[in-house]
C-alpha cells in the first residue's frame, strides 16, 4: 500500500515549502488527495513531478509555462520553449558580463580609503562613443512617445545604463559663466550596447566625442537639488579650472556621467566622469 504524506512532511523531504506545493497545485500540476478535514496528502511518485517543477523554475520558466510543459507535453512544442528560454538566459548572461565590467570600474572594487575618495584624476583622451537619450531640460521632463519607449527598454539594462548630463557651451572660455542650458538623459557606451543588442529608436542618438579632458571624481558632496546653478558649478568648476590652468579652450558641449550617487542623506558620495572637449 502506498504511503501518504502530509503536506509539511512531503515538502520537508523535497526541500520546498508547503506554499510551493500549494502554488503549483493552483496551476493543476499537483493533485493531492484532500481529506474531509482539509488536510492534503501526497504520494511518493508525485515527488518526481515536484523535482521537475523545481528544475524548470530554476531555468527561469514561469508557473504557467511549467504547467503547459508538464500538463500538455504532447501538444506543446517543448523544444521550442527550451530554445526560447535558452536565448533569454543567454541575454541575461550577456548583461551580467557587462555589469561585472562596470562594477570593476567602481571604487568599491579597488577598496579605496576615505582620504583617497577626495582625490580626482584627469587625462586628455578620446572617450568611447556612446548612445544617449535626452529626456529633460533645466530640471523639467521633455518626454514624448519615442523617449518613453526608449527609457522603458533601457531600464532592463541597469546598471550599465548611466545618468548623463549635457551642458551647452556658449563660447570657448573654460569657466562656468560660459555654460548655457543643461539637459539630462541616459547613456550607455556603444561597445556594451552592441554586445547587448540594446533597443534604439529615433530618440536614441550616438555621441562620438573628440579629444576631451576626462575628469574622474570620487568625493563627498553636499546636495544641491534646490539650487541648480550651484549643482552645475559643483560638477564643472574643477574640470574647467584645470582647462584654464593648462590653456585649453572648450570646443563643444560638455557631458557629465554620474556613475554612482547616494542621495539618501544631505551629503552624497559621488562617482562622476566629466568629459570636456578641448583644444589648445
Amino acid at each position: 500500500m502506498n504511503r501518504h504524506y502530509k503536506i509539511g512532511e512531503f515538502a520537508k523531504n523535497l526541500g520546498v515549502s508547503a506554499g510551493f506545493l500549494k502554488h503549483h497545485e493552483k496551476y493543476g500540476l499537483l493533485k493531492p488527495q484532500v481529506a474531509e478535514s482539509g488536510y492534503r496528502y501526497y504520494e511518493f511518485h508525485q515527488a518526481m513531478l515536484v523535482v521537475q517543477c523545481i528544475r524548470l523554475q530554476n531555468m527561469g520558466f514561469t508557473s504557467k509555462e511549467i504547467a503547459d510543459i508538464l500538463n500538455h507535453t504532447s501538444s506543446v512544442d517543448v523544444a521550442a520553449l527550451f530554445e526560447e528560454k535558452r536565448e533569454a538566459i543567454a541575454e541575461k548572461y550577456r548583461l551580467y558580463r557587462e555589469i561585472f565590467r562596470y562594477m570593476d570600474g567602481l571604487s568599491g572594487r579597488r577598496q579605496e580609503t576615505a582620504g583617497e575618495m577626495e582625490e580626482a584624476e584627469w587625462s586628455i583622451l578620446r572617450p568611447e562613443p556612446f548612445y544617449y537619450v535626452e529626456n529633460a531640460c533645466e530640471g523639467q521632463f521633455t518626454g514624448n512617445e519615442w523617449l518613453y519607449e526608449a527609457a522603458l527598454k533601457w531600464n532592463e539594462y541597469m546598471p550599465v545604463v548611466e545618468t548623463c548630463a549635457r551642458f551647452e557651451r556658449l563660447d570657448s572660455r573654460p569657466d562656468t559663466e560660459s555654460v548655457g542650458t543643461w539637459h539630462m538623459g541616459l547613456r550607455i557606451v556603444k561597445s556594451a550596447a552592441l554586445r547587448l543588442g540594446i533597443f534604439r529608436n529615433e530618440a536614441v542618438r550616438v555621441e562620438e566625442p573628440k579629444k576631451c579632458l576626462v575628469y574622474h571624481v570620487r568625493e563627498r558632496r553636499k546636495r544641491n537639488l534646490g539650487n541648480p546653478k550651484n549643482a552645475v558649478e559643483a560638477i564643472l568648476e574643477k574640470p574647467l579650472g584645470i582647462c584654464a590652468r593648462h590653456g585649453f579652450t572648450v570646443e563643444g558641449d560638455i557631458f557629465s556621467v554620474q556613475r554612482f550617487c547616494s542621495t539618501a542623506q544631505d551629503e552624497n558620495y559621488m562617482e562622476e566622469m566629466v568629459m570636456v572637449p578641448v583644444e589648445r
